[in-house]
């Protein structure tokens, strides 16, 4: 009899409904004490042939033949409440699983789940959180109960369930897509709990205590010219007398951003305590190497780009590789820092870091489709967002590594590289990070196109052109009044209107155009010196007709016209509370060309 049952079983799982019901009948008939037939037969009715009072009938008999079948009590149950409208009854039956199955999940959760069907949340509740307390791998119970909480408003309640559930389950085959649910639930729990918090306050408080750290002011600059979300200048890196962030409040999850580079600067407080501060700089050495290892690779496959111009690309190329590379593990300690210190930014933290991980997985392949770039820095880039991508499946529980697509030997290397991360954490002292960044750039034998040095030296290196800038800032702060800006360069603005002919407005903003994506190359420091560079050059005028040569702007010889629009990028950069004062009559063409420019960035 028992191979009859396992038949009838298999023919419901082939949804063979009609041979089935025939077999369990004629078992029921051959054995009337068989609990299990009658059960599954009241199963069939009720589910498959609609016919709940013929299934209610079954179900007394199941439970007659033995009253404490889990799945029968289950079954009359949800028969009683969805057919019947039956809630009081049902619960009997829901509690005798209590009584006689305390320890099946599976089923507590099933009795949960049908309240949740009638959004009866508060009633199901108890059965959530009991199926959760027996089994906390079981993810269906984790997502049952966060959605309870969810519909309840308890959105902090929610989010933590979302994320241990995210954290310890995975799929199973009796529910292979309820893993993805959960996640998008805790995607969306994070949204609206996001929204309800103040970060504001949250990173007030932050920097009310880091301030509190070094007795130094730290300046918060609005900067909507930013291509990234926010950066953070160190004062001892920039022998300045206070730090800055400058963060763009028009990007994604700025907040989260603005926080962490806020967690760079406690990083910084902490290893310049120990005399362990150092600096990751792209030198005329560096960028020279990078230049001897690429520039045939370079000339081959963008032979479309002028020779003038190879060197602005190949540079920019050598300086973002030596950013990922400085950044990729300063970035997982400072991600750390926040989930370990900062509970309250969770929500926005594992929003931003999704975001980024889906930016990620479509630059990398991209980057892998297009050959544009050496196989070498294609690889780093691959290894190191895999690396990042370890780190959010192990704090957030959100596996993406598989989308990257990649090789055993990919996936060994990041490992290797994320292995280390925790080997540090372990025994973490401050200045520990730039030991992971060596460590870093010795796995892609890159060693020659980064340097590393002590944060004394560059703080030095700073001080020996504080004279030159002071010079300069003082000329930005007067000696361009609005005045002598008009004076210096009424002729060129009497002959030449804003706008006024296209085929110079489009010239220009070409220009502009080359301008903003030589300067997204870097920091706000060299763009602030180009600016008031060219200012100077620009008090006794620039002639459109002339060449000219920038110190700041080194093997680049200008035509006036490009010149003029690099002064215009730069001071709209660097110092755009003065732009007007300068009389260029070019904010026709620097519309033109931010258009261009957003465009391209997809902003």
């Amino acid at each position: 009899m028992a191979n009859k049952l396992q038949q009838a079983l298999d023919l419901c799982n082939k949804s063979d409904f009609d041979k089935a019901l025939s077999l369990l009948e004629e078992i029921t008939k051959e054995e009337p004490q068989n609990s299990e037939a009658w059960r599954l037969l009241a199963q069939v009715h009720w589910t498959y042939q609609h016919e709940p009072d013929k299934a209610y009938d079954e179900l007394i008999e199941a439970l007659r033949c033995e009253p404490k079948n889990i799945w029968a009590l289950v079954l009359m149950g949800n028969l009683l409440t969805r057919e019947m409208n039956d809630v009081e009854h049902a619960k009997q039956y829901y509690d005798k699983v209590l009584e006689y199955h305390p320890d099946n999940a599976i089923a507590i959760n099933n009795i949960g789940a049908t309240y949740m069907e009638r959004k009866d949340y508060e009633g199901a509740l108890p059965y959530m959180e009991k199926a959760m307390a027996i089994d906390d791998k079981y993810a269906n119970s984790y997502y049952g109960l966060a959605l309870c909480y969810y519909k309840l408003g308890r959105i902090e309640d929610a989010f933590e369930v979302c994320h241990k559930g995210a954290l310890k389950t995975s799929d199973r085959p009796e529910n292979p897509a309820v893993r993805e649910e959960l996640v998008k639930l805790f995607v969306t729990v994070a949204k609206e709990y996001a929204d309800k918090t103040n970060y504001i306050n949250v990173w007030k408080g932050i920097k009310d205590e880091l301030e509190a750290v070094d007795h130094t002011n730290i300046r918060i600059v609005e900067d909507k010219s930013l291509n990234v979300h926010a950066k953070m200048e160190y004062a001892p890196l920039h022998a300045a007398k206070e730090h800055v962030i400058r963060y763009n409040p028009e990007k994604d999850f700025v907040e989260h951003l603005f926080i962490h580079e806020m967690m760079h600067l406690k990083m910084g407080q902490q290893a310049t305590k120990l005399n362990r501060g150092k600096a990751v700089v792209s030198s005329e050495q560096t960028r020279n190497a990078f230049k001897k290892r690429y520039l045939g690779f370079m000339k081959k496959k963008h032979s479309h780009i002028p020779a003038s111009e190879l060197d602005k690309v190949i540079y920019g190329l050598a300086d973002g590789l030596g950013l990922q590379l400085m950044n990729c593990p300063l970035d997982l300690f400072v991600e750390h820092m926040i989930y370990t210190d900062y509970k309250i930014v969770r929500p926005i933290q594992m929003l931003s870091l999704f975001h980024m991980e889906q930016d990620n997985i479509n630059a990398v392949k991209q980057a892998a489709s297009n050959g544009f770039f050496p196989k070498e820095i294609v690889y780093a880039n691959k290894v190191m967002n895999l690396v990042t991508s370890m780190h959010f499946k192990d704090i957030y529980g959100i596996n993406l590594l598989g989308q990257y697509n990649p090789t055993k030997q990919e996936y060994a290397h990041a490992q290797d590289l994320y292995e280390e991360f925790k080997a540090y954490l372990n025994t973490f002292k401050a200045g520990d990070e730039y030991e992971m960044v060596e460590y870093f750039v010795q796995s892609f034998n890159m060693e020659d196109l980064v340097e590393i040095i002590d944060e004394a030296q560059v703080s030095a290196g700073m001080k020996a052109d504080l004279s030159m800038k002071s010079d300069l800032k003082d000329l930005a702060e007067g000696a361009l009044s609005e005045e002598e800006a008009d004076v210096a360069n009424a002729q060129f603005a009497l002959n030449h209107q804003d706008g006024a002919d296209p085929a110079e407005t489009m010239m220009m903003s070409m220009y502009m155009l080359g301008a903003m994506e030589y300067f997204d190359t870097l920091d706000s420091q060299d763009v602030h010196r180009i600016a008031i560079e060219i200012a100077m050059v620009g008090v006794t005028g620039i002639d459109p007709k002339k060449k000219y040569s920038i110190k700041s702007l080194p093997d680049n010889e200008f035509g006036g016209y490009q010149l003029l629009a690099y002064y215009y990028v730069s001071w709209a950069r660097a110092i755009p509370e003065k732009l007007d004062a300068l009389g260029l009559p070019f904010s026709k063409a620097y519309e033109s060309a931010l258009s261009m420019y957003n465009a391209k960035h997809n902003k």
